[in-house]
């Protein structure tokens, strides 16, 4: 049955407005039930507000609490696109909303797409469906926010107009997913190699490859150690060498040793979670899979553990290939199964295609009910998004702190401080900060990334007390906030 065009993008509309209104309601009522943090909702949000007074990158994550550049650690240009933005709605809630925003556009290339590679096929829809139900891409938008996470649905309509050949698009969808993380220059780079081989766009694909590569290794081994900050994230993988010359050499000439670090149990687990929401349809298609083979190593091969599961952002710039490489396997399917019959009808068609929905859809509601942060888990845990009482007025009084205050604050309550110069994660210079603030309910359930115990706490609080440095202008369930004394 065809649809027609205009019915096709209203029920394409319908889908990821219901997304959008879902998960950009779970994100922020997370944010109000202070379950966000300021790793790293605060830090992206204080960098961006930062810039948007003009101090651009700042961000007082350095390890003694000193302003250091953002760029130090990561390299996201993306921050400028959106400055602007958080100068008119300057709060952490915009950067959520953006988020969600963005990622549940990331359904309409792969509709387009779909359509490209599968014409006058209604799958179109199960991929989108199945994108929308995907547990990584929904974790990556309920954890807080991260530039790279806008990499998923930027690389999708890069490889779109890649498909459609109009190429000044495609440099302008590549340069943003780039501009998210400095690790994306190797998957453009990657593009450029399919290009080169696979469109034979040789000039493009070179050009491409090159000054991608050369971006990343003018970021890594130039930018972070000028501003400060060593070679990034590459102390994850300092156990394979000391520079990435030598990581690669180890690794060729240790490929027992890299299989063993790659197929570890918990990876492989890893690797199923990456494939099963889309029926592993994605393993019929190994050439597009490719495009995300540098994303693959680096999860992989980091002593980073959360970089190999997909309760985090890490997947973001595997999630666009996951789903290209789906869809090109189901045309791969669907080309196998019309080999064995050759007078194809309408009707076999159809019925080969509405299988194969079923089989999609069913796969990821599945994957959805028992693995994901939605609703429709079955162990859905309403509590941390239902803000109370108790959290509201915590928020209420962190608003009272004029944004001129330096302030030490847990990792929970961070991310509702963060539009300052001076924030740092308690306890770095708490006794330094103009306030101190701190949750007495996470204290007690000790699961805050600061690892304050209540051991501990006591004797911090000790120190905040002594000799009248402090008082305590606030007690709360979920808040006491301390004032320095002048």
């Amino acid at each position: 049955m065809r649809i027609p065009v205009k019915a096709e993008y209203l029920i394409l509309f319908a889908a990821v407005l219901g997304y959008f209104a879902i998960f950009c309601t779970l994100s922020i009522l997370r944010h109000r039930s202070l379950n966000s943090s300021y790793l790293d909702l605060g830090l992206e949000a204080q960098t961006v507000w930062n810039t948007s007074q003009g101090r651009f990158f700042e961000t007082s994550f350095g390890n003694n609490g000193e302003i250091i550049s953002a760029l130090s650690y990561h390299m996201t240009p993306a921050v400028l696109l959106f400055s602007p933005i958080y100068a008119l709605f300057p709060s952490p809630i915009t950067l959520l909303v953006i988020q969600t925003l963005v990622l549940s556009l990331g359904a309409l290339p792969i509709f387009l797409i779909s359509k490209h590679v599968l014409p006058g096929s209604n799958l179109k829809y199960a991929f989108a469906v199945s994108y929308l139900l995907y547990p990584p891409m929904e974790y990556a938008n309920i954890f807080d926010f991260h530039y790279v996470t806008l990499a998923t649905t930027f690389l999708l309509f890069a490889f779109y107009f890649l498909l459609k050949k109009r190429w000044g698009f495609f440099y302008i969808f590549l340069i943003l997913s780039v501009s998210t993380k400095e690790n994306l220059a190797l998957v453009s780079a990657l593009f450029g190699v399919y290009l080169f081989f696979i469109y034979k766009e040789r000039l493009k694909g070179a050009i491409i490859s090159l000054s991608s590569i050369f971006y990343f290794l003018a970021v890594v081994y130039i930018v972070f150690p000028k501003l400060g900050g060593g070679a990034g994230a590459l102390g994850r993988y300092e156990y394979l060498g000391r520079n990435i010359g030598e990581m690669a050499f180890n690794l060729v000439t240790h490929p027992a040793y890299m299989l063993g670090v790659l197929f570890m149990k918990p990876k492989l687990i890893y690797l199923v979670h990456v494939f099963a929401s889309a029926g592993f349809l994605s393993l019929l298609s190994p050439v597009t899979l490719l495009l995300a083979i540098s994303e693959f190593l680096l999860n992989l091969l980091s002593a980073h553990n959360p970089q190999w599961q997909v309760k985090f952002h890490y997947t973001a710039a595997i999630t666009p290939f996951v789903f290209i490489s789906a869809i090109y396997g189901v045309a791969r399917l669907r080309n196998f199964l019309s080999h064995y019959k050759r007078n194809i009808t309408l009707l076999y068609s159809n019925v080969v295609d509405i299988g194969l929905a079923l089989y999609l859809i069913s796969f990821s509601l599945l994957w959805n009910f028992l693995h994901s942060p939605s609703p429709l888990y079955y162990k859905f845990e309403r509590s941390n998004f239902t803000p109370n009482t108790e959290t509201e007025k915590a928020i209420q009084s962190l608003s009272k702190i004029h944004t001129s205050a330096s302030v030490s604050a847990m990792n929970n309550l961070g991310a509702h401080l963060s539009n300052r110069r001076y924030l740092f994660r308690f306890p770095m210079n708490y006794l330094n900060a103009d306030y101190v603030a701190v949750d007495p309910y996470v204290i007690l359930k000790n699961y805050d990334l600061s690892q304050v115990t209540p051991e501990d706490w006591t004797k911090l609080s000790g120190n905040l007390l002594k000799g009248g440095k402090f008082e305590m202008i606030v007690s709360q369930p979920r808040l006491l906030l301390y004032k320095k004394v002048l």
